[in-house]
């Protein structure tokens, strides 16, 4: 009987590793990504900038035009959240609403284009 119990702890033991091990590298993915977006937002963070300051510089504009400006686009979503929200659309094929960040409509898989500036 014992060794059937041993058989188990063995299999149990084995499972937990191997689930450990999995977990371990899904966090080690996940650290990965998370880097990745980080010096992708570090890089955009410095593109920004380069634009401001050379526009700043060029068109003599100061700060204060820049902070109304964001606040008017932060505000053109109906909220002052530091996000801009674009509404959802309608699928031109079935008419259901679908999100602006599909290509197609998740419903009946009709080919969406969206309107960048709406």
């Amino acid at each position: 009987m014992s060794i059937f119990l041993e058989m188990q702890n063995s299999y149990t033991a084995a499972k937990a590793s191997s689930a450990a091990s999995a977990a371990k590298r899904a966090a080690g993915d996940a650290k990965r990504a998370s880097e990745s977006v980080e010096t992708q937002l570090d890089r955009a963070l410095l593109a920004c900038e380069a634009m401001w300051t050379l526009m700043r510089d060029k068109l003599n504009l100061k700060e204060n035009e820049l902070l109304d400006r964001i606040i008017e686009i932060d505000l053109s979503d109906g909220q002052l959240d530091g996000k801009v929200k674009k509404s959802p659309v309608s699928c031109p094929k079935c008419k259901r609403t679908i999100a602006r960040r599909f290509t197609r409509c998740m419903y009946c898989g009709q080919p969406v284009l969206h309107d960048p500036f709406a």
